[in-house]
């Protein structure tokens, strides 16, 4: 298993919540993680368990991650937190994206440690619609292929690609690919994952993909970069 970091770019319908939280704080929910998935599935997706806590600044992935850190080890609390930004309406916002929470009652719990901290949250505004949301992360992950990985934690899988793409060019790419595959039960995001060196990756969330679809959609991806490019 490797165990590195990296970033991962999405989109994600969110919406400002107003119960559970601090006062004239600013956080936002993920109404649905993997919306390729779920909708080429008709699948009700579980109840979401991630929130963005809206900062009025933007924080250090370090800062984050040791906030984190220590937030888990003396609490015991059970999350993830990493450090966020969310674009919409042409507007940037920063964030800790808390992720695996049992609920609403967790999140004011969860920004009064960070609070202790110093974090210091934006005041609370009204969202609601699809943002374009880049995260930091550690990743877990073990290779199944040449230049294609899985992850240890949950259903994801990393195709790994030799260009960088801008996000409007990578979703017209992925719409060519379900129109030219019968795979199409999954859900794609743009991954960079650093070691000694940048690696440009494809994240594919799926509950029943096996390797050798994994592989003609790997096979397909490249192909049509290749093309559009």
């Amino acid at each position: 298993m490797l165990e590195t970091f990296g970033s991962i770019i999405k989109e994600e319908e969110i919406i400002t919540i107003e119960k559970g939280i601090l006062t004239n704080t600013f956080v936002l929910e993920n109404l649905g993680s993997f919306p390729g998935y779920y909708d080429t599935n008709f699948t009700s997706q579980e109840k979401p368990d991630t929130f963005f806590l809206v900062t009025s600044k933007e924080y250090s992935a370090e800062a984050v991650f040791r906030m984190t850190h220590e937030i888990k080890k003396k609490t015991g609390i059970k999350f993830d937190g990493s450090p966020a930004s969310i674009n919409m309406d042409n507007k940037v916002y920063f964030a800790i994206r808390v992720k695996f929470i049992e609920g609403f009652e967790s999140i004011a719990e969860l920004q009064k440690y960070y609070a202790d901290h110093g974090v210091v949250y934006a005041r609370s505004r009204k969202l609601e619609g699809v943002a374009v949301i880049q995260i930091q992360k550690i990743y877990k992950i073990t290779q199944l292929k040449d230049d294609i990985y899985k992850d240890e934690v949950c259903d994801m899988y990393y195709l790994k690609i030799d260009r960088l793409l801008n996000w409007e060019d990578f979703k017209k790419i992925t719409n060519q690919v379900r129109n030219n595959l019968s795979v199409s039960a999954f859900d794609a995001a743009l991954a960079v994952i650093y070691g000694f060196e940048v690696h440009d990756m494809i994240r594919i969330y799926s509950k029943t993909i096996s390797v050798d679809e994994l592989e003609i959609l790997h096979e397909k991806y490249r192909e049509i970069i290749q093309k559009y490019f």
